[in-house]
């Protein structure tokens, strides 16, 4: 409890900072700084904010490192190792670095984890989030030989058998798992992606349906039905029914509403739900819902505040690399990733709104598997 209240406290003081130098540089009136806020360490940190830029050399350096020695990466992850393949190689084709050289040891490793959909890593059993990472980091290789390890029979044959049994359209994260809205976005868009002749549509049959039914009265979407509105949840229904074409089966209006007041005044970047601090993986799971409404034909230009927002991403880059949740946290290959991904899609067609990976990349795999 005392590190929560030690981390809130620091949140107020980064907000009073930053508060306070918009004012300067927006030529408001105010009044003169007072002395504990010329001693607070975020305000001298922050105070040149007209000259932030993104550090991505500093950023490439740190992703790289990372990647290379995945071993150490994954100790404090065992259960999601090929999350910590796929955020800094997600990072790093953002920053359009090339990443074909480190194929063969990423394959290497994935055949580890591979069943039929994939587990968290080697000998365990098979769940849906290390499939997804894994079959992203596959489309971002985007080679033959990355896209030959999919097995789509083994992958259709796990997604029968994570089906909910208790709601129609629902799925379970692994067998006798935990159901919430990231199984059915990911059953959704990697059915759609590999549909062809190898993996039935009627794995999507109800999944537009038990999506509508989640979204709240605030607008968002919940994990499951009559639960919080929370912008990851949000994402991934979104993502699905826009995916499937079947964007209009929630009210949109309801969800723009709710979306445009999870950016933050002072912070400019995104909060998860009503009443939270901003974090910086939300300029994705947050920002590229925009991107989503623009793709869905709901909406015709970017409605979110682009220039706040990379000021904000800016704000939460570490020096040497790497980007942090917020002021005060130290920085990680998730935050990373999600951070350029938020980055990218505000103002820039280069990432796919609902893969998460570059457009190119989604292309070649639907070639590939036609």
């Amino acid at each position: 409890m005392k590190q929560l209240n030690r981390t809130q406290n620091e949140q107020n003081l980064v907000h009073s900072a930053i508060a306070q130098i918009r004012k300067q540089y927006q030529n408001a009136e105010s009044e003169e700084v007072p002395q504990d806020l010329l001693e607070n360490k975020y305000y001298k940190e922050y105070e040149p904010l007209d000259k932030l830029e993104l550090l991505a050399d500093q950023h490439i350096k740190y992703c790289t490192k990372r990647l290379l020695n995945i071993g150490y990466s994954i100790l404090y992850l065992d259960v999601g190792q090929p999350w910590c393949i796929y955020w800094p190689l997600n990072a790093l084709s953002i920053l359009q670095e090339d990443v074909s050289k480190y194929e063969e040891k990423i394959l290497q490793y994935l055949q580890q984890c591979k069943i039929g959909g994939f587990g968290g890593g080697p000998y365990q059993f098979e769940h849906l989030a290390p499939t997804y990472s894994s079959l992203l980091t596959l489309f971002i290789l985007g080679s033959p030989a990355s896209l030959g390890l999919i097995d789509r029979k083994g992958l259709e044959n796990f997604f029968w058998s994570i089906q909910d049994p208790r709601e129609k359209g629902s799925y379970l994260m692994h067998i006798n798992g935990e159901a919430d809205m990231r199984a059915v976005y990911i059953v959704v868009i990697m059915v759609s992606i590999n549909i062809c002749k190898y993996i039935s549509p009627k794995l999507l049959d109800g999944c537009a349906e038990y999506i509508a039914s989640c979204q709240t009265y605030e607008g968002g979407i919940g994990a499951v039905r009559y639960s919080e509105a929370h912008g990851g949840y949000a994402y991934c229904g979104y993502a699905a029914l826009v995916c499937m074409g079947k964007a209009h089966y929630i009210d949109q209006e309801k969800l723009l509403n709710w979306l445009v007041s999870r950016q933050m005044e002072n912070e400019g970047g995104f909060n998860g739900r009503t009443n939270k601090v901003v974090d910086s993986c939300y300029s994705f799971w947050q920002g590229a819902i925009f991107n989503l409404l623009m793709l869905s034909g709901y909406v015709n230009e970017q409605l979110m505040d682009v220039q706040e927002l990379k000021t904000y991403i800016q704000m939460c880059q570490n020096p040497a690399g790497g980007i942090f949740d917020k002021p005060s946290k130290n920085p990680d290959t998730y935050h990373t990733c999600y951070g350029l991904s938020g980055y990218s899609l505000s103002d820039s067609n280069f990432q796919n709104p609902i893969y998460n990976v570059p457009n190119k990349c989604i292309d070649f795999v639907q070639k590939f598997f036609q």
